[in-house]
Protein backbone atom coordinates (compact mmCIF):
# COMPACT_ATOMS: atom_id res chain seq x y z
CA UNK A 1 0.00 0.00 0.00
CA UNK A 2 2.86 2.37 0.80
CA UNK A 3 4.48 1.81 -2.57
CA UNK A 4 1.20 2.34 -4.42
CA UNK A 5 0.62 5.67 -2.69
CA UNK A 6 4.11 6.87 -3.60
CA UNK A 7 3.74 5.76 -7.23
CA UNK A 8 0.36 7.45 -7.59
CA UNK A 9 1.75 10.66 -6.06
CA UNK A 10 4.61 10.65 -8.55
CA UNK A 11 2.20 10.08 -11.44
CA UNK A 12 0.04 13.00 -10.35
CA UNK A 13 3.08 15.23 -9.98
CA UNK A 14 3.91 14.41 -13.59
CA UNK A 15 0.30 15.10 -14.63
CA UNK A 16 0.46 18.46 -12.83
CA UNK A 17 2.64 20.05 -15.53
CA UNK A 18 0.30 19.41 -18.49
CA UNK A 19 -2.74 20.21 -16.35
CA UNK A 20 -1.33 23.67 -15.58
CA UNK A 21 -0.73 24.22 -19.28
CA UNK A 22 -4.26 23.12 -20.17
CA UNK A 23 -5.68 25.35 -17.43
CA UNK A 24 -3.82 28.30 -18.92
CA UNK A 25 -5.21 27.53 -22.37
CA UNK A 26 -8.76 26.77 -21.23
CA UNK A 27 -10.06 30.36 -21.73
CA UNK A 28 -9.65 29.69 -25.46
CA UNK A 29 -12.80 27.53 -25.24
CA UNK A 30 -14.81 30.74 -25.26
CA UNK A 31 -13.49 31.98 -28.64
CA UNK A 32 -16.39 30.60 -30.65
CA UNK A 33 -19.46 32.85 -30.89
CA UNK A 34 -22.08 31.89 -28.34
CA UNK A 35 -19.82 29.55 -26.41
CA UNK A 36 -19.85 31.85 -23.39
CA UNK A 37 -23.55 31.08 -22.98
CA UNK A 38 -23.06 27.29 -23.03
CA UNK A 39 -23.38 25.72 -19.61
CA UNK A 40 -21.35 22.66 -20.68
CA UNK A 41 -18.45 24.87 -21.71
CA UNK A 42 -18.46 26.60 -18.35
CA UNK A 43 -18.48 23.26 -16.51
CA UNK A 44 -15.61 21.99 -18.65
CA UNK A 45 -13.70 25.24 -18.08
CA UNK A 46 -14.22 24.96 -14.33
CA UNK A 47 -13.04 21.36 -14.26
CA UNK A 48 -9.92 22.16 -16.27
CA UNK A 49 -9.00 25.11 -14.07
CA UNK A 50 -9.72 23.15 -10.88
CA UNK A 51 -7.56 20.16 -11.83
CA UNK A 52 -4.12 21.63 -10.98
CA UNK A 53 -5.46 23.06 -7.74
CA UNK A 54 -7.07 19.74 -6.87
CA UNK A 55 -3.86 17.85 -7.61
CA UNK A 56 -1.81 20.16 -5.37
CA UNK A 57 -4.31 19.98 -2.50
CA UNK A 58 -4.62 16.20 -2.84
CA UNK A 59 -0.82 15.85 -2.83
CA UNK A 60 -0.47 17.87 0.35
CA UNK A 61 -3.24 16.05 2.22
CA UNK A 62 -2.04 12.69 0.91
CA UNK A 63 1.52 13.27 2.11
CA UNK A 64 0.26 14.38 5.52
CA UNK A 65 -1.81 11.19 5.77
CA UNK A 66 1.15 9.16 4.50
CA UNK A 67 3.50 10.52 7.16
CA UNK A 68 0.85 9.80 9.80
CA UNK A 69 0.84 6.20 8.47
CA UNK A 70 -2.79 6.42 7.38
CA UNK A 71 -2.22 4.81 3.99
CA UNK A 72 -5.88 4.11 3.26
CA UNK A 73 -6.77 7.80 3.63
CA UNK A 74 -3.78 8.74 1.49
CA UNK A 75 -4.98 6.39 -1.26
CA UNK A 76 -8.54 7.75 -1.02
CA UNK A 77 -7.37 11.36 -1.28
CA UNK A 78 -5.30 10.39 -4.31
CA UNK A 79 -8.48 9.26 -6.06
CA UNK A 80 -9.99 12.77 -6.11
CA UNK A 81 -8.05 14.07 -9.13
CA UNK A 82 -8.97 10.88 -11.00
CA UNK A 83 -12.65 11.83 -10.66
CA UNK A 84 -11.95 15.27 -12.14
CA UNK A 85 -9.98 13.75 -15.02
CA UNK A 86 -12.85 11.36 -15.75
CA UNK A 87 -15.34 14.23 -15.68
CA UNK A 88 -13.20 16.22 -18.13
CA UNK A 89 -13.01 13.21 -20.44
CA UNK A 90 -16.77 12.65 -20.27
CA UNK A 91 -17.47 16.31 -20.99
CA UNK A 92 -15.14 16.28 -23.99
CA UNK A 93 -16.86 13.16 -25.27
CA UNK A 94 -20.32 14.59 -24.68
CA UNK A 95 -19.52 17.94 -26.26
CA UNK A 96 -17.90 16.43 -29.34
CA UNK A 97 -20.66 13.89 -30.02
CA UNK A 98 -23.90 15.45 -28.83
CA UNK A 99 -23.62 19.18 -29.49
CA UNK A 100 -23.75 21.24 -32.66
Amino acid sequence: MKTAVIIINIIFLLILIPSVMSAMMSPMMFDAPGSDKSQKTWILFSCMVALPVLIIIAQIISWIAFFNQNYKLAMTINALPILDILLIGLLFLFMSNFTD
